[in-house]
């Protein structure tokens, strides 16, 4: 354990005196990599920096922030009142009514009517009336023909070769000789016609309309005048005079007021309620100390020179000679 402390002590030696290089030459250590930039003949350790923590002191609260009341107590003083023994009232008098006699008419029997027939009045009177109506009669005229001859084309005119006879010297040139029956000569062959019959129409069929007069006779009818009527007759009411009781004035009523009767008392009043005062008290406090974290622990490689550290291996940051 002696041992791996001086080999330490001789490794941060070594680093100091290199502090330079050090600050240089410091790689952080990510597993069991090993430092990718080193260099044949270069020598790295794996350094563990220890954690470092700082007192300080802070604030702690002993008691929180309260409060208490304070009860002031309610005032009253005397008073007088003038109380209502016995309310106002009323007495109700009553007036009685007062009849007198009278006369008036009193219908015995209802006015009526009585209806009276009056009989329609008739007179005899002639008119023309309609026993067949006016019509018309059509009459149907035929059709007037006549017969006409036309000229139809029944072969078209053509041509056609056909041979010829011409004299055997139709030449002036006396070399040249023809033979009978060798002249061609082309005809026209005229048309042929026929003589054919078709009726022509010369007047169209059409319709001659006859009118036919309405035909009347004379008819005898009885025709009311005067209708059947009726009269009204008004028979009038009958009525007889008769006697009552007729209220002069009706029956009254009055009031007699009865004054209210009052007395005088001594009462306590409040004049100031009861009441609470809210006193605030507050908090205490005590100071306490504690250890905080500066920089957490950390491992590095750091390279050193090969020949100070000689006969040394360093193996998760202790230094083995």
């Amino acid at each position: 354990m002696q041992e791996n402390r001086l080999s330490l002590a001789f490794c941060a030696a070594v680093l100091v005196s290199g502090a330079c290089l050090a600050a240089v030459d410091e790689v952080p250590y990510r597993g069991g990599e090993r430092p990718a930039d080193a260099r044949p003949g270069e020598c790295w350790c794996l350094f563990t920096i220890p954690a470092q923590y700082k007192t300080e002191s802070f604030q702690c609260m002993v008691k929180p922030e309260s409060c208490r009341f304070e009860v002031i107590p309610a005032e009253y003083e005397t008073r007088t009142e003038r109380v209502c023994v016995r309310p106002e009232s009323k007495r109700c008098i009553t007036i009685p009514a007062e009849y007198r006699e009278e006369s008036y008419q009193h219908m015995v029997c209802g006015e009526k009517t009585r209806k009276e027939k009056i009989p329609a009045v008739y007179e005899e009177r002639t008119e023309q009336v309609c026993v067949e109506k006016e019509r018309t009669i059509k009459h149907k005229i035929p059709a007037v023909f006549k017969t006409e001859e036309y000229q139809v084309q029944v072969c078209a005119p053509t041509t056609q070769w056909k041979r010829m006879d011409c004299p055997a010297n139709g030449s002036n040139d006396a070399n040249i000789k023809m033979e009978r029956g060798e002249c061609w000569c082309l005809v026209t062959i005229p048309a042929k016609f026929e003589t054919r019959c078709k009726q022509v129409c010369v007047e169209k069929e059409k319709c001659v309309e006859e009118c036919i007069p309405a035909k009347f006779e004379t008819r005898t009818k009885r025709v009311c005048v005067e209708r059947e009527k009726c009269n009204e007759i008004k028979i009038p009411a009958v009525y007889e005079t008769r006697t009552r009781k007729v209220c002069s004035r009706p029956e009254g009523k009055t009031y007699e007021v009865i004054p209210a009767e009052f007395t005088t008392v001594e009462k306590r009043v409040c004049v100031k309620p009861e009441a609470k005062q809210k006193i605030p008290v507050p908090a205490v406090y005590e100071t306490k100390t504690r250890e905080v974290c500066v920089a957490p622990a950390s491992r590095v490689w750091r390279r050193v020179e090969c020949d100070k550290a000689q006969n040394t291996s360093v193996e998760n940051g202790n230094v083995v000679k």
